[in-house]
């Protein structure tokens, strides 16, 4: 079936034949480049952070990056070129999420989100606050370790602090791991991961009209796209 073909199809329909091309696509391989200043590992830490230091516990907040830091604008204008959709941040659902994950595995179309994604303003510039405060700044992100260049590159373009970044999957062991303070997130099962597992970190769900009918959190973050 061509991309054409698939335009006509209803969502749940379009996400089930997504999810199955993603069963086929090649996986991804690592950089054959070294990143400057940093090690190809699943943890990335600062060059002035990579010192230790024995200090008093400073307060540790963490952060996922796409739907948080970053728009998912640019993600859903790629989705809309690829399927021929029409979605729209405003009015996204929960299953609009999963196309969007789907319709953009793409390893150029990644690359391109990443570099083209701006800044949730409102939510950088309460991560900065925190970084002035003291706070120690996680961030856990879900990208495929093959793009960590790019996410490098950008959160430095736009000037955002971060003390570690994380490339993986399984957030929740991390967060308990790194005793993470303030967890934000934008995917309500994340949030009710950690709310459920009853630890000490408390579960922040950045609000979103896509997660809009989720219970399970903490408390909820409002960045303007309710």
């Amino acid at each position: 079936m061509n991309m054409i073909d698939k335009y006509d199809l209803p969502k749940e329909e379009l996400l089930t034949l997504l999810v199955e091309e993603s069963k086929l696509a090649p996986q991804h391989q690592l950089p054959g480049e070294e990143i400057e200043g940093v090690n190809v590992t699943m943890q990335f830490l600062r060059d002035e952070t990579g010192q230790v230091r024995y200090l008093p516990r400073r307060k540790v907040m963490g952060y996922d990056l796409d739907g948080v830091i970053f728009s998912m604008k640019k993600a859903i204008e790629c989705t809309n070129q690829k399927l021929g959709t029409n979605l729209n941040i405003e009015t996204m659902e929960a299953i609009d999420y999963e196309l969007i994950y789907y319709a953009t595995m793409d390893e150029d179309i990644q690359r391109k989100i990443i570099r083209e994604s701006t800044p949730n303003r409102k939510m950088v510039e309460d991560l900065a606050e925190e970084h002035l405060n003291g706070a120690e700044i996680v961030l856990i992100t879900a990208r495929h370790v093959s793009y960590a260049k790019e996410t490098i590159e950008s959160l430095n373009r736009f000037g955002i602090y971060y003390d570690k970044i994380y490339f993986t999957e399984e957030k929740l062991p991390l967060i308990i791991g790194l005793d993470i303070d303030w967890f934000y997130d934008d995917k309500p099962e994340t949030i009710a991961a950690i709310k459920n597992h009853k630890v000490r970190t408390k579960a922040v769900l950045v609000s979103a009209p896509y997660n809009r009918g989720a219970t399970d959190y903490d408390y909820r973050y409002k960045v303007g796209l309710e």
